[in-house]
């Protein structure tokens, strides 16, 4: 009988998905703005490439369809701004603040002319609207291929260049609620578009750790009070914490063929005691970026993400890369050789998704299209930042306070009114009121079991009244008769072990994960396939980013089949990724150690080698968690992951481990779903949430 040939799937397959837009889609555009809202990319303006022509036409493409429409302004709205190409465009509460650029002239002899008026559109009336900006001695000088970024409210432009190419050394502030420039300083960078980024950092961010180190000391050094101008930025930026208000970061890199970088951190950027701090020299990395030509940057949970065009005589390409805010480490995005073919131009993020989003023609050529500098928009490209550790953090939803609250709530039994019973039969009281309100699928059973249980009402009162009822009755007052439904049960079968119900009721009490308890990898994966299966939005956030953050190569095997089976496709692909390398480095050991012996012994098998370096590097830490017991893997890291869902979904546990699974490491590929036999599957997409109508129908003892 022939064997079945195997196919095998690319992990940049996965990561990395290219499609083809549809409807009006902007022709190529040099110039043009790009920039995202919600669900929707708007690209305004850019000179045409075909005719040297500029526009100001609004494009629009749903992200949910990819379909492109060109957008009329409907008739109340302003007038649009005038065409014009490298301008910059920043989103300020659902409106897209339009600056600068270089635009058509009547007056100049080359019919051209630098600009530097402001214009708003407004996302949600989908119209222009043109604010009065009071003259000021802090207005800006008129610019194109500047950079400009929004912390809090106020717009901060910097650099770029004038009507003779060269570079302004300034920075000035637009307060968007005053529409008047407010401040300007002199900057002695030449920065632009070209080779820069500005980027606000995201809400309460702090400062590199060794960047902090050394403000203390600077200030501690300062023994007659007069303090560091960092410190004086400080004022009323810096919360108890230490944590930042909307600081900028400033990265450009210069002289493409002997790339040189620099990163700068602007501190309170909108006051006029903004202070200037050089990060350069603290970038660190096993690698770092390459010179990158009309580079993009955004922000994504503790990361900063950079994106441009790589030239180079060997490799023509766009690059990705991801910076660490808290250790200035440099990591590169990994997407395969898809960026290797075809014209890819701009990136931007959707935060939303943790993706990012990169515009171009997988049948252009890339060397071509930047000679001329130009943009296509027919094919976008969805690389799965989370895939790579990056990706918008969970937002706390309460105080520590009110958490502690929680906590003492649920170790208050005189509060409670009900019960849940483990597998091991333990018992556990709980307020039914608070876990009704936090955990729908409670509050359906308990009322399925009121309807169930309603009492019948009481037989009606004799014939015969008394002298008082008859006077009672006349005065038109009748007694209501008991009629409400009593709950006849107090308790609930929750067939799962102790230690993950009081995981599960500490996260229902508190909306979070704050126990050592809750962290034991085991329970936290527990915890994720019981959001999956009770559709807990809230719990799936947190016990995902919870494993994120513990996943090492000890963790990797259970992390791996936990995501399978909860769907959570991102942190499986960076789990196996993170197998992938440990299987490499057993057996770069194994090698070394056969030239070393001289000796030539066979390869152990793939379960028995990883089941030595599980036992080797039992309670080893790395990615912010600790390791497993070894005993664990000797078994199989199914064992506890998926206790859990076989319960509800009456499967039978994997008895392999996910390292049996047959990779090819050597091209970082892995066999489809349909032929790994009792391993869980890695789906091309995510699949759709498993709804709370799936869970099991939980029985209630009386």
């Amino acid at each position: 009988m022939p064997s079945a040939t195997m196919q095998m799937q690319s992990i940049s397959g996965i990561i990395t998905q290219i499609h083809l837009t549809s409807g009006e889609a902007p022709p190529p555009l040099v110039g043009a703005s790009v920039t995202v809202v919600d669900d929707r990319v708007f690209v305004f303006a850019g000179r045409l490439v075909s005719s040297r022509k500029m526009t100001n036409y609004m494009y629009v493409l749903d992200l949910n369809t990819l379909q492109w429409t060109r957008h009329i302004p409907p008739p109340d709205s302003a007038k649009p701004p005038k065409p014009r190409y490298f301008h910059s465009a920043d989103v300020h509460n659902k409106t897209i603040v339009v600056f600068g650029g270089m635009g058509y002239s009547r007056t100049s002899t080359d019919g051209l002319c630098v600009l530097d008026d402001v214009s708003v559109f407004d996302v949600e009336t989908m119209s222009w609207r043109k604010p009065t900006v009071e003259p000021s001695l802090f207005a800006p000088r008129p610019r194109y291929a500047h950079l400009s970024t929004v912390a809090g409210d106020k717009l901060v432009v910097m650099g770029g260049q004038d009507m003779n190419n060269g570079y302004l050394g300034e920075i000035n502030v637009l307060d968007l609620n005053a529409w008047e420039w407010v401040h300007a300083k002199s900057f002695d960078k030449h920065v632009g578009a070209y080779r820069s980024i500005a980027i606000t950092g995201p809400p309460g961010t702090r400062l590199p750790a060794i960047l902090k180190e050394n403000m203390t000391k600077s200030s501690n050094e300062d023994q007659n009070g007069a303090t560091a101008d960092t410190t004086a930025a400080a004022g009323d930026s810096t919360t108890a914490e230490g944590e930042w208000n909307d600081p900028i970061y400033l990265y450009t890199n210069y002289n493409f063929a002997d790339v040189k970088r620099e990163l700068q951190l602007i501190l309170s950027p909108g006051e006029a005691s903004s202070a200037v701090e050089d990060c350069s020299n603290y970038m660190t990395g096993s690698a770092m970026p390459p010179g990158l030509r009309f580079p993009t940057g955004h922000t994504l949970g503790h990361h900063l993400v950079l994106a441009g065009t790589y030239l180079s005589p060997q490799t023509q390409s766009f690059s990705i890369w991801a910076l660490d805010l808290g250790t200035l480490t440099w990591s590169r995005i990994e997407t395969g050789s898809v960026f290797n073919t075809g014209s890819w131009n701009r990136g931007v993020l959707h935060a939303p998704s943790n993706r990012f989003v990169v515009f171009g023609h997988r049948g252009r050529n890339l060397l071509e299209d930047y000679n001329h500098r130009q943009v296509n928009f027919e094919h976008v490209a969805m690389v799965d930042m989370e895939a790579f550790g990056v990706y918008h953090l969970p937002e706390p939803t309460c105080s520590p306070l009110a958490q502690e609250m929680g906590l003492s709530l649920l170790n208050e039994p005189a509060l409670c009114d009900f019960k849940i019973i483990t597998n091991e039969n333990n018992s556990i009281p709980v307020n039914s009121a608070v876990l009704a309100n936090r955990w729908p699928y409670f509050a359906r059973l308990m009322e399925d079991n009121r309807a169930w249980n309603l009492m019948p009402p009481p037989p009606p009162p004799p014939p015969s009244l008394t002298v008082d009822d008859e006077k009672t009755q006349q005065d038109g007052i009748v007694e209501e008769q008991p009629t409400s439904a009593t709950l006849k049960t107090h308790a609930m079968l929750f067939p799962y072990p102790y230690h993950v119900v009081i995981a599960l009721l500490q996260y229902l009490y508190t909306d979070n994960l704050l126990t050592a308890q809750q962290y034991q990898p085991h329970i936290l994966s527990q915890l994720l396939l019981l959001a999956d299966m009770y559709d807990l939005t809230r719990l799936r956030e947190l016990a995902t980013h919870a494993l994120h953050q513990m996943l090492n190569m000890s963790t990797a095997p259970l992390i791996f089949e936990t995501a399978a089976l909860s769907h959570q496709t991102s942190l499986q692909v960076r789990a196996l990724k993170m197998m992938i390398a440990a299987k490499k480095m057993i057996q770069q050991q194994q090698q070394q150690q056969q030239q070393q012996q001289s000796v030539s012994t066979p390869l152990s098998s793939r379960d028995g080698t990883f089941s030595m370096y599980a036992e080797s590097t039992s309670g080893s830490s790395g990615g912010g968690g600790g390791g497993l017991p070894a005993s664990l893997y000797s078994r199989s890291p199914s064992v506890s992951s998926s206790a859990a869902y076989q319960h509800h979904h009456h499967q039978q546990p994997p008895m392999e481990s996910p390292m049996s699974a047959m990779f090819d490491t050597g091209n970082n590929r892995f066999p489809p779903p349909s032929s790994r036999n009792r391993t869980p599957s890695l789906p091309q997409s995510p699949p759709p949430p498993m709804r709370s109508s799936t869970a099991p129908n939980t029985p209630f003892s009386s």
